[in-house]
């Protein structure tokens, strides 16, 4: 059933005002944490699908007075009708939790058992599959986009794998003082968190071929267009296409036909610095592999778990530490 089936401005119109005052208080509070537009967005578009089936199939009733029945309804809804991804599935009753936590919270709401919290989150499920590069694949590519004076896109590939950064992350780098400091502007990740991308050697190096390539300009945006002389600030999807152009090139050189996508360079260098193979272990004064809470601090993740799901399964490790032991 698409989105559109569900909302319509006809149904929201007449669903359950409690609830949609309910939604509106609970979207108030959530932009007071500063959350950013485009997931406010989100969370308030996904409340109004639920409200509108609410109106259409559930009575209209008041979502306070709902049991863990009413919620365990709309969970089967969602997974075996609309048949939504488990990621979709717990998107969506994010809200729905959030929601009555803070009615349940709000003097304004005589609301004391928040039945929607008996609803557990389904298992992440991954999206794709999950393409680890090697510290030398990335090396491989790198000298490919280098000998090709292709700057702009090694200086991605560098400050991605050094960042472990996202795409979004990545794209808000600005050059004012990019080649005189470790470490970039303050950008913004989910859920509104701030924080400095650190870089290093590779980084630098193709950061000042890439600067120099580029010439002067006004615009500050780290990731302009090159052709002809006006510099125009890059979309995301600029740096997926670049990304997109280096699974060929690995395809090239290897005859390997990895699709990865820009995430897979997170994936990677998490991966890389945990096994101490990313070229800046060995660059350190020390050689040195990075424990899992530093790896959850670099990936400005808030639990551990999250982090370890970034990784490679460590079992044949283990037991290989365990019995002095070497799988072949």
């Amino acid at each position: 059933m698409a989105w559109s089936k569900v909302y319509s401005p006809e149904k929201w119109e007449v669903a359950n005002k409690e609830n949609k005052e309910l939604l509106k208080d609970y979207l108030v509070e959530l932009r007071a944490e500063r959350l950013k537009d485009s997931t406010l967005k989100q969370y308030r578009d996904d409340g109004r699908m639920i409200l509108c089936y609410i109106q259409s199939e559930m009575e209209n009733r008041s979502i306070l007075a709902f049991t863990r029945k009413d919620f365990r309804n709309i969970a089967l809804w969602l997974t075996d009708e609309r048949k939504v991804s488990n990621a979709r599935f717990n998107r969506v009753f994010s809200i729905l939790h959030g929601m009555m936590e803070y009615a349940e919270d709000d003097e304004d709401y005589s609301y004391e058992q928040n039945e929607a919290r008996k609803i557990k989150r389904l298992p992440r499920q991954p999206v794709r599959e999950i393409y680890f590069l090697s510290d030398t694949q990335i090396h491989k590519i790198r000298n490919y986009l280098l000998e090709n004076r292709k700057y702009r896109e090694c200086a991605y590939l560098d400050i991605s794998y050094d960042s472990a950064a996202r795409i979004s992350e990545v794209n808000q780098i600005k050059k004012s003082d990019i080649l005189s400091m470790r470490y970039t502007n303050t950008v913004v990740g989910k859920m509104g968190k701030k924080f400095n991308l650190l870089y290093h050697k590779n980084s630098l190096e193709s950061l000042s071929l890439y600067l120099q390539q580029r010439g002067g300009d006004d615009e500050d945006a780290l990731w302009v267009s090159m052709r002809g002389t006006k510099r125009t600030r890059l979309k995301n999807s600029a740096l997926y296409d670049w990304t997109k152009k280096m699974t060929k090139i690995l395809n090239l050189l290897e005859g390997k036909n990895l699709n990865f996508s820009p995430h897979s360079f997170r994936h990677s260098a998490l991966q890389n610095y945990r096994d101490g193979t990313h070229y800046m272990c060995k660059e350190m004064a020390t050689p040195r592999i990075f424990t899992m809470e530093e790896l959850q601090a670099l990936a400005h993740h808030d639990s551990m778990e999250t982090t370890r799901s970034y990784l490679k399964s460590d079992e044949s490790s283990v037991i290989e530490r365990m019995f002095d032991i070497k799988f072949s």
